[in-house]
């Protein structure tokens, strides 16, 4: 006598199954909270994962910030004098452009024997002295 029927099932329930019932529907909004909080969680990650992967792709495009590239870069102008003073019997190592310890040395053994101050730095004036002594004035 105590039953009543459920208007939406067209079932008989019980005081008993009335009370589970709230109990279960209070258990399904914890879950369904859990279920929000961990949507939210996937919809952070997927947004977050999707910008670091953006950002890397642009790095990778537009390669390393200049105080971030390590390796000396080529210059026709150090190449021109690695190529003269390997012609005057100096040695600068490779003659790549690129100017490094052999280099920088090769530049202050010739400014050593040519009675120059020694700097050891590839300049436009040495460039031109070179190009003197070697023969090869513009």
């Amino acid at each position: 006598m105590d039953e009543v029927r459920s208007p939406r099932l067209g079932v008989k329930v019980s005081p008993a199954d009335r009370f589970s019932s709230s109990i279960r529907r209070e258990e399904s909004g914890a879950k369904a909270e859990a279920r929000r909080l961990m949507v939210s969680f996937g919809v952070v990650a997927g947004v977050l994962a999707i910008a670091i992967g953006a950002t890397l792709y642009i790095w990778h495009d537009v390669g390393a910030p200049a105080d971030m590239a390590g390796a000396p870069s080529a210059s026709a102008q150090v190449q021109e004098i690695e190529v003269l003073l390997n012609e005057l019997g100096f040695t600068p190592g490779p003659q790549d452009g690129v100017m490094d310890e052999a280099t920088a040395e090769a530049i202050r053994a010739y400014q050593q024997a040519a009675g120059l101050p020694e700097d050891g730095i590839a300049s436009p004036a040495l460039l031109e002295e070179l190009k003197a002594v070697a023969g090869e004035s513009d």
